[in-house]
Parts: structure tokens; C-alpha cells; sequence
């Protein structure tokens, strides 16, 4: 039944029509994950008596418009020099572009302004926020499977991801299949929401910023590698795409901090 492996082929883009307008099942399927990265995140926070009660639910819809705000201006900045001339364009979402780093980087704006309103812990609260976000991105880079988007190389194995040919890049036209990176990602994604989601349900005695640190790490180990055999990537720095630079520097960073936590923990 599997000789020729498994062929993953995206359905299209749009999921109806209403009198001619297209609802494309990217923002369905980015509706889906946000609303259930909330539930989590506010079943979590709800459960430990920390915070108000349906905090993450009450303050969705903020986190929602600043992330997609922060989510296209950042990818705006990467890719300045098309946008620069048409600078009206960055205004089209229907056109794509959209990136997780600038969308994570508004939502912790957006908490560390409400926990400095309510004088709640700013680290506890992005504790409760992590398994939210990595449950979101999961089922959000199915997205890009309907796009026919954030694919690898090309590759004729087991599992594989078929390509049209206009969707294709120029450098690799000839090529029908290619790595499913979305859902590399993805999957990495619902293994890192899960132990997120286990140590913040169980463990009451780890030290406040664990959660959000374990994300950091795992999600910026598990981008820098899916970015290094993606193909749509034309911004560079040391010679890394810039999402893996970003998550290299992130790692770094994450894990300095992380060190120096458990040292002050468990010393």
C-alpha cells in the first residue's frame, strides 16, 4: 500500500466562498490554533489560583491583534527592501508573510504590560503562556501545508510533500516532492507542548521562568534545524537564515539564563 511511501498533497488554498469572497484555510486553520492555545494557557492558569480567573481568555483578543501586528511588521522589516517600494502592501495580510518571532516578541509585550497593571509576576505568567503557544504553532503550521509553504529540499523518501510546479522555487523547478518541513515543525511542536504541559501540571515546586525557558530552548533548537533544509529563505546573516540566526541567539541566550537559574534553585 506504501511502496512509493506516503504523499502528502495540499487540497488548495481556500476552504469556501461567501457571494465571492475566499476564506483561505490558512486563517482557519490559524483561528483554530489560536483559540486553542488560549484554552490551554487559561485552563492552566485557572487551575493554579494564581491568577484572575479567565485571565487568558479576557486578554485573547489584545494578544491576538498585536501578535498578528507584530507578526507581519517584523516580517516586514526582515524583507524591507520589496515592501519598501510598495510600502502600502504591508497592509495586505491576504498576501502572506507573517513570522512567529515577531508575534511572540508583541505577545510579551502585551503580558508584561498587564502584569505590571495587575502586579502579577511577569515570569509566572509567561510560564502559563508557553503551552499555549506550542499547542498554537503545532496545529498552526498546518497552515503551510495549504499554502504549499515552508517546504525543505527536495526529497523522494518514505514522507514526502508534492510541490506544484508553479510553487516551486526556480533552482529546484525539475523536482516534484520535497521534505514536509511544516511538518517537522509541527510535530516538534506537539512534542514540546506536551512536556510543557506535563512539568507545569505536576511539578508545583519548580522555580518561576522554567516553563518559558524549556520553551525558548526546545522551540529555538527545533527551528534553527528545520530552517537549515528550508528552501524559502533569502535573508542571511553568517550565512544562516535569519529565523535560525534569531533562534541560535534565542538558545544562547535561553540557556545562559537557564544555568544560572538551576544553579540559584539547587545550589
Amino acid at each position: 500500500m506504501f511502496e512509493n511511501g506516503i504523499v502528502l498533497s495540499s487540497p488548495g488554498r481556500v476552504f469556501f466562498q461567501i457571494s465571492g469572497f475566499e476564506i483561505y484555510n490558512y486563517g482557519v486553520i490559524i483561528a483554530l490554533a489560536i483559540f486553542a492555545g488560549v484554552i490551554v494557557s487559561n485552563y492552566l492558569a485557572n487551575r493554579s489560583g494564581k491568577f484572575p480567573k479567565d485571565m487568558f481568555i479576557n486578554l485573547a483578543p489584545c494578544l491576538v491583534i498585536c501578535g498578528i501586528i507584530g507578526a507581519r511588521c517584523w516580517y516586514c522589516l526582515v524583507y524591507f527592501k520589496e515592501y519598501i517600494l510598495l510600502p502600502l502592501s504591508a497592509f495586505n495580510l491576504r498576501m502572506g508573510g507573517i513570522s512567529i518571532h515577531g508575534a511572540i516578541l508583541a505577545g510579551f509585550l502585551v503580558l508584561l504590560l498587564y502584569a505590571k497593571r495587575k502586579h502579577i509576576s511577569l515570569v509566572s505568567l509567561c510560564d502559563y503562556a508557553a503551552p499555549g503557544l506550542a499547542l498554537g504553532q503545532t496545529i498552526g503550521r498546518w497552515g503551510n501545508f495549504f499554502n504549499n509553504e515552508a517546504f525543505g529540499l527536495p526529497y523522494n523518501g518514505f514522507l514526502k510533500l508534492y510541490i506544484p510546479e508553479n510553487m516551486r522555487p526556480s533552482q529546484f523547478i525539475q523536482y516534484d516532492y520535497f521534505h514536509p518541513a511544516f511538518l517537522y515543525e509541527s510535530i516538534g511542536d506537539l512534542i514540546l507542548f506536551i512536556v510543557l504541559f506535563l512539568i507545569l501540571k505536576s511539578n508545583k515546586n519548580r522555580p518561576a521562568g522554567l516553563i518559558t525557558l524549556i520553551y525558548l530552548v526546545g522551540y529555538s533548537i527545533l527551528r534553527f534545524f528545520v530552517e537549515l533544509i528550508r528552501v524559502d529563505s533569502n535573508v542571511f546573516i553568517f550565512n544562516l537564515p535569519f529565523p535560525a540566526f534569531v533562534s541560535l541567539t534565542i538558545f544562547a541566550v535561553s540557556i545562559i539564563i537557564l544555568i544560572f537559574l538551576l544553579i540559584k534553585r539547587y545550589k
